[in-house]
């Protein structure tokens, strides 16, 4: 079938979803800081290939191969302007497909970048979609993952309501990040299964009459405007100088109990595994550090106290290297919250 429109796209995935020959669709959430037209360039500057041919308004079937072994998969690439979905049909393995993409993001940095929502924003989707009438919220699993292991997958029985306090109270016990979350959704005598996690990365397993419709619409579009209003809120933070004044703007997040030394020399030593560091100063019990992004040149200053971390961006900080240093924070400290920040 030609598609032309997203309507078309999505009836086709529709279709093909709600049949036995349904075999799973890897779908990511990613901000974009290149243009379609640059993207077979970049991919080529990266390492890796991506071809576009463009079908429709903003649709473009998507190729990609991967540096290593040349994997190759292909699907659609829906561009909405500040954020891309990137829909992968699954060739070989699910396991495989997934991971071949992300691998390819991975290359891909800083020109596009993955999308990050917190944990409690990831339980707000499933809170709205728990309220639809006429509907039912199957939960399967959820994942847990602490940054130094492996992910822990917890189990739902099957005949249990979903319950975001039973969840919340289990990540706090164990004191790890929570993942993705892995459910069935009916409503409308129909139904769609899907895992959706934290950093945009969506499996679209099944489902019934206009199943992938209804998760565009009451999942994935969903998940797009957290993350845009994510990105916002990291916008615009680098160091300005007014008036022969510096004007810095600090993120504020606060641990749920003290953090000493320990804490803050775990927290350098995951941070300098993914950027370039230096410890200005690492007294007991507070931690001052310098970060460069090693992709896109975002520097950022660390400030570490027991009941505080800041985050302070200099004169280059972009938003999604910020979203990126802040999820890793959080990797590390689940239970840490985001505040406003002050001037």
């Amino acid at each position: 079938m030609e598609v032309e429109t997203l309507a078309q796209v999505y009836f086709e995935l529709d279709r093909f979803h709600s049949s036995r020959e349904a075999r799973p669709l890897h779908i990511f959430s990613v901000f974009p800081k290149i243009t379609t037209d640059d993207l077979s360039r970049f991919a080529r500057e990266a390492g890796v290939d991506a071809i576009l041919e463009n079908i429709g308004q903003g649709i473009y079937r998507f190729d990609i191969t991967s540096a290593r072994k040349r994997q190759h998969e292909y699907g659609y690439l829906i561009d909405h302007g500040k954020i891309w979905n990137i829909l992968i049909k699954t060739v070989e393995s699910p396991t495989v497909a997934g991971n071949i993409v992300e691998r390819w993001l991975e290359r891909m940095y800083p020109a596009i970048c993955r999308s990050y929502i917190r944990s409690s924003d990831l339980l707000n989707i499933m809170d709205d979609l728990s309220k639809v009438k006429d509907s039912k919220l199957d939960m399967r699993s959820y994942v847990l993952r602490a940054h130094d292991s492996h992910e822990t997958v917890k189990k739902w029985k099957s005949d249990k309501p979903y319950s975001r306090g039973e969840i919340e109270r289990t990540v706090r016990r164990e004191g790890q990040l929570l993942e993705a979350m892995n459910f069935l959704f009916h409503v409308e005598q129909t139904y769609f299964h899907v895992r959706i996690q934290a950093d945009g990365h969506f499996v679209f397993y099944e489902g019934g009459q206009y199943c992938f419709s209804n998760f565009q619409r009451l999942v994935l579009s969903k998940f797009n405007e957290t993350a845009l209003l994510n990105h916002e809120f990291f916008s615009n933070r680098e160091r300005r100088i007014v008036d022969g004044r510096a004007e810095v703007s600090r993120i504020h997040l606060e641990p749920a109990r003290n953090l000493g030394k320990s804490d803050f020399e775990r927290l350098s030593s995951h941070l300098s595994m993914k950027y370039s560091t230096a410890v200005l100063h690492g007294g007991n019990p507070w931690l001052l550090m310098n970060i460069i992004d090693r992709g896109d040149g975002s520097s950022f200053d660390l400030h570490g106290y027991p009941s505080e971390i800041q985050v302070i961006p200099f004169n280059r900080g972009s938003p999604e290297s910020l979203m990126r240093l802040i999820h890793g924070i959080y990797e590390l400290f689940p239970l840490i919250e985001l505040k406003e920040e002050t001037q």
